[in-house]
């Protein structure tokens, strides 16, 4: 059967949604992460479920476990959102636009609603991704799960396909083991806080690729609960063709082009712990202000930094080898 669509932006459709979402513990919306309209959807529901449940909280893919106390902290007023960005390593660990994630951040400061931070670390899932489970030291695997289940067969068909795009790990086996880490580690933190906090409903913001037919977070989640909790939305109209894939679907057109950021327009080599410029590009601030090649950038805007940030692909809406569900 073909998941129900729903145009967030008819306020009818908006609200049945809403109360659908309201009869379950946990609400999965899927998203591809540099879609600002994804977000925007996202933002919506949220929106509207605190304006009929309050007690929410909302877990998020972006940030990474041992960075909780300073969403904490910025939840409740002791630090500005620049110090949060800059304490949980975000543009370092995440660099999709945190312009598409503000208003979501923001309106969960505004209202104190907790932020949980689901990730597990990058230290670690690149060492089981490189390596297996198996190449964890017992330090490591303090941080980890103890109930780690293999993956089903379609999903780890979706994983096969996905890794034969653009592998990531230097086998299939460790491809696996990777990912079931990613969905079981974000699964256990919102299941741990679900059982602390009986009265409150969770909105999962993450992946297309960690929630697709119910598999990845939500499966994870649900067996850790007893039951089914969960219930999953994904964006993209065209994802309603195909059968299971959500229990919802969120339509989604255009979105809202966010303005330039600024660009230095250089390229860098940071492997000594110094940002080195190598090159100038023809366009950016760079080659306008007087900066050569060979100078050491020390800070941006006031902050020092030793490395720089790479960019990441973006991802696909192919199905079902949807790109970047590793990401």
């Amino acid at each position: 059967m073909k998941p129900a669509s729903y145009d967030l932006n008819d306020p009818r459709q908006i609200n049945e949604l809403t109360g659908k979402l309201a009869e379950k513990r946990a609400f999965f919306i899927g998203e591809i992460h540099d879609r600002e309209a994804h977000h925007r959807n996202q933002f919506l529901l949220i929106k509207n479920l605190y304006e009929r449940y309050p007690s929410i909280a909302i877990g998020v893919e972006y940030f990474q476990q041992p960075f909780q106390s300073y969403l904490n902290d910025y939840i409740s007023g002791f630090i500005d959102e620049r110090e949060m960005l800059v304490r949980t390593e975000y543009f370092k660990r995440w660099d999709v636009d945190y312009r598409m994630l503000q208003p979501i951040l923001r309106f969960a400061r505004e209202n104190h609603i907790p932020v949980l931070a689901l990730n597990i670390s990058d230290e670690i899932h690149h060492k089981v991704f490189h390596g297996g489970i198996k190449s964890l030291t017992p330090e490591e695997r303090e941080h980890i799960p103890a109930d780690i289940q293999p993956v089903g067969e379609d999903y780890k068909n979706r994983l096969k396909a996905i890794f034969d795009t653009h592998p990531e790990s230097n086998t299939f086996e460790d491809f696996v083991e990777g990912q079931q880490l990613w969905d079981e580690s974000m699964a256990d933190v919102a299941a741990a806080y679900l059982k602390e906090h009986p009265q409150t409903l969770m909105v999962v913001l993450a992946g297309l690729g960690h929630m697709m037919y119910g598999d990845g977070i939500p499966k994870s989640l649900d067996r850790r609960l007893g039951g089914k909790y969960s219930a999953v939305a994904i964006n993209g109209t065209q994802l309603g063709d195909y059968p299971g894939v959500a229990d919802f679907i969120l339509a989604t057109s255009g979105g809202i082009a966010l303005p330039n950021t600024g660009k230095l327009g250089i390229s860098v080599d940071d492997s000594s712990k110094e940002v080195v410029i190598t090159q100038l590009g023809s366009t950016g601030a760079a080659k306008a202000t007087g900066i050569k090649v060979g100078d050491r950038l020390i800070a941006l805007d006031g902050i020092k930094i030793s490395s720089f940030p790479r960019s990441r692909p973006s991802c696909s809406t192919k199905i079902p080898a949807m790109s970047c569900a590793s990401r």
